[in-house]
């Protein structure tokens, strides 16, 4: 049993490393899919660099958004893909449409 945590940690450790490397907010663009998406699991929402001067929050479920906001898919490039599939929080037409009654 100790053998396996020691195993989970050390490949944790291994994972987060290039996201603590600069000391500033996560870059897509040098994580892998997979860390991205594991990062915003973990996190429940994170704010990752996306490009050169972007950046945006991705979020793990609909508590991570303000109402009337829901999350929407959202394909970002990351270091083994350009079609990494995140959620972003965006306004619901639905909201819009009931307020015009």
């Amino acid at each position: 049993m100790r053998g396996r945590i020691a195993t989970a940690v050390l490949l944790l450790a291994a994972l987060t490393t290039p996201l603590m490397a600069e000391g500033r907010r996560p870059d897509a663009r040098k994580l892998t899919c997979q860390q991205v998406q594991d990062l915003i699991w973990q996190r429940g929402a994170a704010v990752i660099t996306t490009g050169q001067y972007t950046y945006e929050r991705f979020v793990s479920a609909r508590g991570f958004c303000e109402t009337p906001y829901v999350p929407r898919p959202r394909r970002i490039t990351t270091r083994d893909t350009d079609r990494c599939e995140v959620y972003a929080c965006e306004r619901d037409p639905f909201e819009d449409m009931f307020e015009r009654w």
